[in-house]
This record gives C-alpha cells, structure tokens and sequence, in this order.
C-alpha cells in the first residue's frame, strides 16, 4: 500500500492525459509535493497509526490520540514532518 501511494504522491492531481502520455513506472521525485522519491503520503501514515492502534485492540481514543500525534509530525511521518494533510482529514481530527 505505502509503495503504491509513494508512486502516487509525485504525481497527485494530474489529469488522466497527461498520466497516459506519461505513465508513473519506477518512483519518483519532487512533483506535485515537492518530496523525495519514497516519499508516502497522509494515506499510508494514516493507516500505519491505525494498524498500530489495532495491535492493541480496537480502542477509538487510541486511534485518535496516534492521528493526533501524526497530524502534530510525532509518528509515522515519512521523513519528520506533515507535507500534505487533506481539508477534509484535518477537519476530521480536530
């Protein structure tokens, strides 16, 4: 899952056109964020806080707390800082 958004990130918001014209075949770098290659997005840190809260047990508060702690560039983060957090998903943690 976090190589397939990795492969995503650099090209996030592009039309299917110019995707066609120029298909994501290996990974790569800067683009629509501006990230390393690798770089995985708030889809993947979101579910890495959410796997590891389940290890746990299934716990809301916890969920929470990890989301907040990603949101804050505490956990799961791919290189120590928030790059991108979605309208939406930020509305939703706060």
């Amino acid at each position: 899952m976090a190589v397939a958004d990795a492969l995503g990130v650099p090209v996030e918001f592009k039309n299917r056109q110019e995707l066609k014209q120029n298909p994501v075949t290996t990974m790569r770098e800067f683009g629509t964020h501006h990230q390393p290659k690798g770089t995985w997005s708030d889809d993947s840190s979101l579910t890495f806080c959410l796997a590891e809260s389940l290890c746990q047990g299934y716990n809301l508060v916890d969920i929470s707390y990890k989301f907040i702690q990603w949101m804050n560039a505490e956990i799961w983060t791919p290189h120590g800082s928030v790059f991108d957090i979605g309208i939406q998903t930020r509305k939703a943690i706060y």
